[in-house]
């Protein structure tokens, strides 16, 4: 099975986020997790991506994926809003 390749950005941190800062970027490449050296990601945010993740690397018909639905996708801490962009790599 081919999967597709997204690469996944914080684009936004408002409150005491201690794991993740803006521009904090990490991909999926066929299926596997790829964290650049020096870089991490929350387990807690990756987590609750995971859904959304494994949706979007499955090939889809245009304009009916998960990305076509949506782009962004908020970490679950209530205290530390940060927003992920999802997009696929081209």
């Amino acid at each position: 099975m081919i999967f597709k390749d997204l690469k996944i950005t914080a684009v936004k941190v408002e409150g005491p986020c201690s794991r993740t800062r803006v521009g904090t970027t990490f991909y999926v490449r066929n299926a596997r997790l790829e964290v650049p050296a020096g870089e991490s990601v929350c387990i807690f945010a990756l987590g609750s991506m995971l859904p959304v993740i494994s949706g979007a690397i499955i090939r889809s018909e245009p304009e009916y994926g998960v990305l076509d639905l949506l782009q962004e996708w908020q970490c679950p801490d209530p205290e530390a809003k940060v927003v992920f962009r999802i997009e696929e790599e081209e």
